[in-house]
């Protein structure tokens, strides 16, 4: 109890009381519980469905040309009519063989005579033959 004094100077008695707050939680357990047995048993069933779907087919035929023609690029891959034109191109290496004339040599004759003169010691072999 608490006194209380108001302006008139009488005095009041005021009465407290606590009031509890109370929460409710909820929770939730989990148990096995011992029931009926079951047998699940499958089996195959077979059955006959008609379709129908509309079905199509391309074939493509393969034809080479032989071309053998110098190109200076790659040709695009082009369309004639139906047909679908697909280049094939390999580089070569062209060998090219020509006489290059690198140097000349000149050879110049000249004639001119002198006279030579030697001693030299000379062999010869001498046959003599006797009849009798």
């Amino acid at each position: 109890m608490k006194d209380k004094q108001t302006t008139t100077g009488e005095r009041t008695v005021v009465e407290e009381e606590i009031i509890p707050v109370v929460e409710e939680r909820a929770r939730i357990e989990k148990r096995v519980i011992a029931g009926r047995t079951v047998t699940v048993r499958t089996r195959p069933v077979s059955e006959t469905v008609k379709l129908s779907e509309s079905l199509s087919r391309e074939t493509v035929s393969v034809e080479r040309h032989k071309v053998g023609r110098v190109v200076t690029e790659i040709p695009d891959i082009r369309e004639e009519g139906g047909t679908t034109v697909l280049p094939v191109v390999e580089e070569r290496i062209r060998v090219v063989r020509e006489l290059v004339l690198v140097e000349e040599i000149h050879l110049k004759r000249e004639r001119s005579s002198e006279k030579f003169e030697a001693e030299v010691e000379q062999r010869r072999t001498i046959v003599e033959i006797d009849e009798e």
